[in-house]
């Protein structure tokens, strides 16, 4: 899998039923880099998440009766806290690693952005897609 469409597609064709959540634009200042002047030096990334769940929730309007959404973020800020990664790809293995982990979650794409990165308004970044 490569992006979060081609995981909802999948998923789609295996159960028939699902539903997405996702967070889009939040932005961090992160220390993550491996040339000389990133070291110590943080700089705004931009995270969006996306995942899918089989549609099992379906039917209750209680935040108990579902996967509440807001525990993207706390899995962001626990990713963040783990240590000053070199790599983004790792910065977005450990989110992916907390976001997939709820037993309703079936799949996650997860995009962290450099948006600084560069000197004209281009932006470096990457994007891991996982499907349980």
């Amino acid at each position: 899998m490569t992006n979060h469409s081609e995981a909802l597609i999948r998923m789609l064709e295996e159960c028939k039923e699902a539903s997405s959540l996702f967070m889009e634009g939040v932005v961090r200042e992160v220390d993550v880099g491996i040339h000389s002047h990133e070291i110590g030096s943080p700089q705004r990334v931009r995270f969006d998440i996306h995942i899918i769940l089989e549609d099992t929730q379906a039917g209750g309007d209680s935040i108990d009766e579902v996967l509440d959404y807001e525990y993207l973020v706390a899995s962001l800020d626990r990713a963040l806290g783990m240590g000053r990664p070199a790599l983004l790809e790792t910065l977005a293995t450990r989110i992916i690693d907390e976001v997939i982990a709820p037993s309703e979650v079936s799949a996650a794409s997860v995009s962290a952005t450099k948006l600084d990165a560069l000197p004209d308004e281009g932006r470096l970044g990457c994007t891991l897609t996982r499907v349980k």
